[in-house]
């Protein structure tokens, strides 16, 4: 009786560690990566995605996304310059993206995916973006007038979304913009 006991004792427990056990995803961001830090703001960008879309970004793994990440490019001090993710098929929103976490980011294209929701007015943060070509996605509600806030921004394609309402004035003190696109529908 006391092995029978015994197994059974064992078997609770088992079942008990693999009901509360961890289980390892691609998605999880490292113990050893800061919250505010670029990489952890891109896997729990990657992470709100869905399915196909993390499939598509399976090389975004580990705290160096200078490396072998597939879209990002870095400057020499491994700081992330460009999110380059255009034809990708991705899916989701920008809600979960950081960019205040991003402070040198200067390229970022997401032209032809599958992305939908508003535009957050915190993309406002990205105080060196040169080039923003969110085109041909599923965006909707209103531009957010901190897209105003872009001071080095050159070029931005925001056409073909579903985009409401005015385009923001404000978007008129952008001096250094030498190609807009706004088409909508």
């Amino acid at each position: 009786m006391a092995s029978s006991f015994m197994f059974w004792q064992f078997l609770f427990f088992l079942i008990l560690f693999n009901v509360f056990a961890p289980i390892p995803s691609e998605t999880s961001i490292p113990s050893e990566t800061p919250l505010g830090s670029e990489t952890g703001t891109l896997l729990r960008w990657k992470a709100s995605l869905d399915n196909k879309s993390q499939s598509f970004l399976s090389s975004w793994v580990g705290d160096s996304p200078c490396s072998i990440w597939v879209g990002i490019a870095c400057d020499e001090g491994g700081s992330i310059t460009s999110l380059s993710l255009r034809n990708s098929g991705l899916r989701g929103t920008l809600y979960s993206l950081n960019f205040f976490s991003l402070p040198n980011l200067m390229w970022l294209t997401l032209h032809n995916n599958s992305f939908y929701g508003g535009l957050p007015s915190q993309i406002g943060n990205l105080s060196k973006l040169t080039f923003l070509d969110l085109s041909y996605n599923n965006f909707f509600g209103n531009i957010p007038s901190e897209i105003s806030l872009l001071k080095s921004l050159d070029w931005i394609s925001l056409n073909r979304n579903h985009f409401s309402g005015h385009i923001p004035q404000e978007i008129g003190r952008l001096s250094s913009v030498s190609r807009i696109y706004f088409l909508m529908g």
